[in-house]
């Protein structure tokens, strides 16, 4: 699992560099979205835990299921995605009448 570890940590400080150099090259083009791109490290962050789970689940391997990866990887998306939702609903209507 340390090798997992190791490897899950460089893959995602990897993805965060190149994640944030295609940001860079094209600035001009996304600096009106750029509060949605705010996310991108806790999320580079949440699918390093993920990846590392999803291994040590399968004690260092990956499901026997043909398409056992996939389902795991779309069913870790929608709850996130569901979650992440309902926090930002309820932040916003909280804040909306605290206001």
């Amino acid at each position: 699992m340390l090798k997992v570890n190791i490897l899950a940590i460089a893959g995602t400080g990897l993805m965060m560099m190149l994640t944030g150099l295609l940001l860079f090259a094209f600035a001009d083009s996304v600096g009106q979205y750029r509060r949605f791109f705010l996310p991108i490290p806790p999320l580079g962050v949440a699918a390093y835990v993920f990846v590392f789970n999803l291994f040590q689940h399968y004690e260092g391997g990956l499901p026997a299921r043909r398409f056992g990866t996939a389902l795991e990887i779309v069913s870790g998306t929608a709850i996130a995605a569901a979650v992440f939702f309902v926090f930002s609903a309820l932040l916003i209507a909280t804040i909306k009448e605290l206001k």
